[in-house]
This record gives structure tokens, C-alpha cells and sequence, in this order.
């Protein structure tokens, strides 16, 4: 009798540590983690996405999206400059543009929770070796990109 209560208790633990662990969203954790933001796998949720994509400049309507997918990938075999024009508006939620250099250094290019009035153009000095942009994005963020880049190659979003 006592066994049967003690399964039965461990049995209901064992399912209320479950059913919690499903609420958790393992996406929401990445957006402030560099070490996750800087590694070569990316983690995403997206619905709703619309995109255009030429070689080297991409539009995206995303109507829902958490986590970070990469959206640039360039291996300089010199350090060089690399022009970027991008305009950002974020209807819900947060996102940003980040740049991992070789050495896995994360640097956040643009963050933003709202519209951007204008286009935004500069110049990022890359470094020799494989140089990479992400979108990282909190949680349920909906937005529009426009972006162009001079060098390198665009992936497409999801």
C-alpha cells in the first residue's frame, strides 16, 4: 500500500514538473546571450514571413518571430569595409541586427522596439575571416526590414 502512494506521489511530480517545463520558451533566452547570439547554429520561430531577395539587398515582413536567424555571411580574405543601409519597423515586441566578427565577438549593429523615421547608412569594418549578421528577435516581434549590404551574400529569413 505504502509503494502504491509513493509511485502515485512521484507519478504527480514527475507530470507537474512536465506540464511546466512545456510553458518554458527556450527562444526568449537568447536575445541578451552573446555566447548563443555568436554561435554558427541559429534558433527561430516564425510565422508569417514575406520576403524579396535579390543578391544583396532583402525585404521582410515578418508577422511573428522569436529567437535569431543569420541573414549575412561573408568570409573576407581581407580585412575590408562593408556599407549597410537598413530601415527597421517593429510593430510588437523587440529585435536587432548583430554583426559576430571571426573571433565569435558579438557587436549589435541597430536594436529598436518601434518605427525607424529613416533610412540608416554606415560602414562596418570587417575583419579578415567569416563574418556574419543576424536578426535576433525577443519575444512575439513582428516587423519590417529593408536592408542592403555591399559585400557577401543574403540568406533568406526561416
Amino acid at each position: 500500500m505504502k509503494a502504491a502512494k509513493l509511485f502515485r506521489a512521484v507519478l504527480t511530480v514527475v507530470c507537474m514538473l512536465a506540464i511546466a517545463g512545456c510553458g518554458v520558451n527556450p527562444m526568449l533566452s537568447i536575445y541578451d546571450d552573446d555566447v548563443k547570439i555568436a554561435s554558427a547554429s541559429n534558433t527561430y520561430s516564425i510565422m508569417n514571413c514575406e520576403q524579396v531577395q535579390s543578391d544583396l539587398h532583402c525585404t521582410a515582413s515578418v508577422g511573428k518571430m522569436e529567437g535569431m536567424d543569420t541573414i549575412w555571411v561573408f568570409d573576407a580574405e581581407e580585412d575590408t569595409a562593408v556599407d549597410i543601409t537598413y530601415r527597421i519597423n517593429v510593430s510588437s515586441g523587440k529585435m536587432k541586427l548583430v554583426w559576430i566578427d571571426p573571433e565569435k565577438e558579438v557587436s549589435v549593429i541597430v536594436e529598436c522596439d518601434s518605427e525607424m523615421d529613416d533610412s540608416v547608412q554606415e560602414t562596418l569594418h570587417v575583419k579578415k575571416g567569416n563574418n556574419r549578421i543576424k536578426i535576433v528577435a525577443g519575444e512575439n516581434t513582428q516587423f519590417d526590414i529593408d536592408f542592403t549590404i555591399s559585400h557577401g551574400g543574403l540568406k533568406e529569413l526561416g
